[in-house]
């Protein structure tokens, strides 16, 4: 009977004389920092309520030029 696939690993490393680590500490890739709502970053917040307000204002502009060419045409009909 054929192993199942869970086990391929494992036989393919008893197999191959591989020794599994023997340390079981491990670094870890990700670490914990403090609470960042403890200090805001002000420059980070100025810059996005700055651009969310000018994204705004050209979506508005944007918007009203385009109600007065969709008149525009609509006349023209």
């Amino acid at each position: 009977m054929a192993p199942s696939l869970m086990s391929l690993p494992l036989l393919s490393r008893l197999l191959s004389g591989a020794r599994p680590p023997r340390h079981t500490l491990v670094r870890s890739a990700f670490y914990i920092r403090g609470n960042p709502h403890d200090k805001p970053n002000w420059l980070k917040v100025i810059l996005t309520l700055g651009t969310t307000a000018g994204l705004w204002a050209f979506l508005l502009q944007q918007h009203k030029e385009d109600i007065l060419e969709y008149e525009r045409r609509k006349s023209l009909e």
